[in-house]
């Protein structure tokens, strides 16, 4: 189907998903999304591409060398709060052509795609400090820009465990890429079905970041078509829940921290999940893990201040914060610690 040009941005959008915001987020928000994501006057896009660095997540942030790379990108390429680069249309040419790329510098990553493992290496450096010998998992890992954060902080263990045999090798790829490809175990097996070992025994696990598969329609504004489906949401809810029960009941040790993430706009993939994780720990004699919110805070997320929620939850709506970031995904992102 043909986009419409000249009209109404929510006639772009398939009617379900518009009533699906509209009862989620209500009239005024649903309205800042659609036009976020399918602007009214096309005239006035500018496309955007974000780009994480490997200095960013290291404990000793290297300022010196994010500057350069700004600098290098061009002069119209930008800072954001939280330490993404939003490269400036003055950059032309191929991205494989950009500076950086064959030194494996950084890697494009939207800026709101950051948000998950940036709170959970902040909250395990606040428990921990020392990184060097904590275990990590990044559930559903592929194309790997968060295990690329994950392996720049600095743990001494991350498996990255993908499901998708296609997927897999895209992440193996941009691991070889980023020169991390030797300091990570990639699985490719169902993570509902995935157990860490090692030497033939459980091995712990201290951090677990989950970013289930979703409806992706947080994505809109790179990924139109998204808008237009009808994705089969029974099904993803069932492999959501099934994942996010295998982590905490089987893979995170007690004590561990994990992050539920999903780049959707809708509640019942994100919010409700979340609450169901939650309610069902409260159950003890089905032996089932008790989770508790660990509330993100401000100085976590600079930036995103206005899409932490009073759960302590991250919200982002495309559309609704200010600044450079009103142009970004839609997120979600809880952080969950495992009590008993």
């Amino acid at each position: 189907m043909l986009l419409k040009e000249k009209t109404n941005p929510e006639d772009n959008i398939a009617p379900w998903l518009i009533t699906k915001w509209k009862t989620d987020w209500g009239k005024e928000y649903t309205n800042k999304i659609c036009e976020q994501m399918m602007p009214s006057d096309e005239s006035s896009v500018v496309p955007r591409i974000d780009l994480s660095t490997k200095f960013t997540y290291s404990s000793d942030q290297n300022s010196d060398k994010v500057q350069q790379l700004l600098e290098a990108l061009g002069e119209d390429s930008i800072l954001l709060p939280h330490s993404s680069i939003r490269v400036g249309t003055n950059l032309k040419g191929g991205v494989k052509n950009w500076p950086g790329y064959n030194e494996g510098t950084w890697w494009v990553q939207d800026a709101s795609s950051t948000l998950p493992a940036l709170v959970l290496v902040s909250s395990l450096r606040d428990k921990y400090g020392d990184l060097s010998w904590l275990n990590i998992v990044d559930m559903c890992a592929a194309p790997g820009g968060k295990t690329s954060q994950l392996l720049s902080a600095g743990f001494a263990s991350v498996t990255a465990v993908e499901a998708n045999q296609r997927r897999s090798r895209r992440l193996i790829e941009n691991l070889k890429r980023l020169g991390f490809v030797d300091d990570c175990e990639v699985v490719v097996q169902e993570g509902q079905t995935w157990y860490p070992t090692r030497d033939g025994k459980n091995a712990p696990v201290h951090g677990i970041l989950l970013d289930v598969p979703c409806s992706a329609t947080g994505t809109g504004a790179r990924r139109p078509d998204v808008l237009r489906r009808s994705p089969v949401i029974k099904d993803l809810l069932q492999i959501q829940e099934k994942l996010a029960n295998h982590c905490v009941d089987t893979i995170l040790d007690v004590g561990g921290i994990m992050v539920y993430a999903t780049c959707s706009l809708l509640k019942e993939e994100s919010e409700l999940q979340v609450e169901k994780l939650i309610a069902r720990g409260k159950d003890k004699n089905e032996g089932r893990a008790v989770m508790k919110t660990l509330p993100i805070h401000p100085h976590e997320v600079p930036g995103y201040e206005g899409a932490i929620d009073g759960n302590g939850w991250l919200r982002v709506l495309p559309g609704v914060l200010e600044g450079h970031l009103m142009s970004t995904d839609g997120f979600f992102v809880a952080r969950l610690v495992k009590v008993e």
